[in-house]
This record gives C-alpha cells, structure tokens and sequence, in this order.
C-alpha cells in the first residue's frame, strides 16, 4: 500500500485519485479554441468574434490549474483569463466545466 499526504490529493466520485497541484498549466490550442468560441467571453472581451478572442487569448496570461473546490465541491480544471494590465476594464475571467464537460463562467 502506498501512502500519500491528502492536502495534495482528492478522491473522486467514482475512486480515481487526482493529483492537485498549485502550478499553472499553458493551455491546448484545442482549450483556446473551446474558450474563444463562448459567446459569454467574447461579449466580456469585447471581441467581434471567435477568431478575434482567440487572438486575444494568445497575448494575454490565461492559463489553467487542477482544482478543488469546498463544499459542495469542484475537482477538475480551472481557467483564468488575466488581462495583461492590473487594474484593466476587462474582468478576470474564471471558467470550468459543468456536468456535461462544457466550459462554463463562474462569478
């Protein structure tokens, strides 16, 4: 049996254990495609349309972590948009993916 310390670990619903980490992740070009394409971004950023925020999200800090939430609980990725300006008039922009695995905004 091997032993491991659960501050860096969480068991899912179905037993498979993830490894939680605090480190970012760059993101897929296949996962800025997925973000560009969501109306809700695009309004958010400004952008015409999904190949203008895909342009955007390649020159500002967006990246993803593996995350868990508290209660009730969230264990999976978590996307964070960061405008290249502190202060900016574009929001930080979170993400992660509801039950049937689509992105979705989170407040």
């Amino acid at each position: 049996m091997v032993a491991f310390d659960r501050r860096w670990f969480a068991e899912n619903c179905i037993g498979n254990t993830l490894r939680m980490t605090n480190k970012p992740i760059a993101l897929t070009t296949k996962e800025i495609k997925e973000i560009a394409s969501l109306k809700e971004v695009q309004e958010a950023w400004g952008a015409e349309d999904s190949t203008d925020m895909e342009e955007r999200l390649k020159g500002i800090y967006t990246v993803k972590f593996h995350y868990m939430d508290g209660s009730p609980g969230y264990i999976g990725d978590l996307f964070i948009i960061q405008p290249d300006v502190l202060g900016s008039h574009y929001p930080v922009t979170r993400l992660v993916r509801n039950r049937e695995k689509r992105l979705k905004l989170i407040d």
